[in-house]
Parts: structure tokens; sequence; C-alpha cells
């Protein structure tokens, strides 16, 4: 019974030693390409196109569009980034709308509540 036991470690021993798979070659017939982030705060053109393969993680949600060359890429970045920046700047100006807005209410609120005081 031991020897049973001896030779079972023995062949478990040599099986945990087979030196790894290597991994098979692959073929990459599409080969690099450019991806374009979609714009955030601070981010230059150059942040924006991202070599990539198809062996790369993409996430969809994060880009703008994926393209051959480089020169669509960065034409596609370059609008990207304007179109942001101008929806920025559209949202500053509407923000900056309503605090004026805002402000005009207090002040025409606290001049109604003095009008309603001295009529006491």
């Amino acid at each position: 019974m031991r020897k049973l036991l001896d030779l079972l470690n023995e062949v478990e021993e040599k099986q945990n030693k087979k030196p790894l798979k290597e991994t098979p070659s692959v073929v990459d017939e599409v080969g690099k390409f450019f991806v374009v982030k979609k714009p955030k705060k601070g981010m230059t053109k150059e942040e924006m196109v991202q070599e990539s393969t198809v062996f790369d993680e993409i996430k969809m949600d994060e880009i703008k569009g994926v393209y051959k060359n480089r020169s669509e890429a960065n034409r596609m970045a370059n609008e990207s980034l304007m179109e942001y920046e101008k929806q920025i700047k559209e949202v500053e100006e509407a923000m900056e709308e309503f605090r004026k807005t805002k402000k005009e209410i207090e002040e025409k609120r606290k001049a109604a509540a003095e009008k309603i005081k001295s009529l006491k």
C-alpha cells in the first residue's frame, strides 16, 4: 500500500511540473487603429486619440469613434473637443443667467416684504 501511495505522489509531482503550454501565435489582420475617447474636462486632443489593436480593451461608453488612420481620428478629436467646449460655455452662460435671475428675484422678494411690513 505504501508503494502505491509513493507512485501516486510521484505521478502527481510530474503532472504539476509539466511546462506550461505556450500560447499559440495569433494572426492580426486588422492591425493598428485609432480610438477617439470622449472629451473630458482638461483633456487635450492628443489625450483623446489612442493607438490600439484588437487585443486592447475598448469601453464603448468611453469612446467617440474608431478610425483606421490617425488624421481622421485627430479630426474627430478636434471636432469633439470644440463641441465639448461649446457645451461647457453654454452651461456656464446658463448658470450665470440663473444666478442673475435668482439675485433679481431675491431683491424683489425683499422689496415686497418691506412693503408688506410698512402696510402693517
